[in-house]
């Protein structure tokens, strides 16, 4: 009787993680490239069947060692593309840069809109 006790819980816990093991997570990949109109961010929600709300930051290394910066957030569909356009005016650092080297999208977090 005292083993139906302990395996009962036991078999409950399994369950919940076999089941939260089986639920597909939604990610998201930011791909950003410069443009005369500021960045131009293509956000990509390919995998859980889910919208999403996908934010990121981006880094833009100049030559003279300046980094300008920006952050947005976009709702994505499930398995769609959105092209998210960071405005010149929200680029942080933009007047002291010589010239774009390097783009880098950082701290992309996701979460399930539901």
């Amino acid at each position: 009787m005292k083993a139906i006790r302990l395996f009962i819980p036991f078999a409950a816990l399994l369950a919940a993680l076999l089941l939260q093991r089986s639920r597909v997570q939604t990610k998201a990949e930011v791909v950003c490239r410069g443009t005369n109109l500021g960045l131009e961010c293509t956000v990509t929600n390919r995998k859980g069947g889910e919208m999403a709300n996908v934010s990121w930051n981006v880094r833009v290394q100049c030559r003279n060692g300046t980094v300008i910066r920006a952050s947005a957030s976009q709702r994505v569909p499930p398995d769609a593309d959105f092209v998210h356009l960071i405005p010149l005016a929200d680029l942080k650092g933009l007047d002291a840069c010589d010239a774009g080297q390097s783009i880098a999208v950082e701290n992309v977090i996701v979460r399930t809109v539901r």
